[in-house]
């Protein structure tokens, strides 16, 4: 078996997943892997020789196994899931605005069997979201999940995908603030 690294679309973590060794598969590739959170959609970044001994133990393998390519029909799949995973943010911000301001929610996406809808979050302290999942469960009449992120996976993820997770008014306010704060810097120089 060979081992290959695998990037996540939407979160961007790379993650070693087993293929057969009769398979081949390409740096580029767009595969669907098994996780936790349902069938994902991964893109081959490249085969790795080394790999963490602790992944494998004697009853069978730790780590999940590529299930298999995407062909044409599937990749161009994911723009339309994209499309509506970015609607579905708008929708999700909306109720989160009125539910719990304190969530700041960065992306979202759909698996790629389309049962269910993952949001992924910053905050700066634990939150109580049980009443806000039910009015998205509601409102999307599907599974919905939230993760909580770092705030350095908010930078690689909305670097990667563009600032529709923030709010305008966010950014004119985080700007107006980088620059008060080059400005106090220039002024202690002198």
């Amino acid at each position: 078996m060979k081992v290959l690294n695998i990037k996540f679309r939407r979160t961007k973590k790379v993650y070693p997943f087993f293929v057969d060794d009769s398979l081949n598969y390409a740096k580029g590739d767009y595969v669907i892997v098994e996780t936790i959170r349902g069938d994902q959609i991964g893109i081959v970044i490249g085969e790795t020789e080394k790999y963490d001994e602790t992944l494998v133990d004697e009853d069978g393998v730790k780590i999940r196994e590529v299930k298999r390519k995407l062909d044409t029909s599937e990749i161009e799949k994911l723009s339309k899931l994209d499309e509506k995973a970015y609607e579905a943010y708008f929708v999700c911000k909306k109720i989160v605005r009125e539910k719990l301001p304190e969530m700041n929610l960065v992306i979202g996406e759909y698996t790629f069997d389309e049962n269910k809808l993952i949001f992924y979050f910053t905050a700066n302290s634990r939150l109580d979201f049980r009443e806000l999942v039910k009015e998205v469960n509601k409102t999307f009449k599907k599974r919905v999940e939230f993760y909580q992120i770092k705030p350095n996976d908010e930078g690689r993820i909305l670097s990667t995908f563009g600032r529709y997770g923030k709010d305008r008014l966010e950014k004119s306010k985080n700007d107006s603030q980088r620059m008060e704060a080059g400005r106090l810097r220039t002024t202690n120089i002198h």
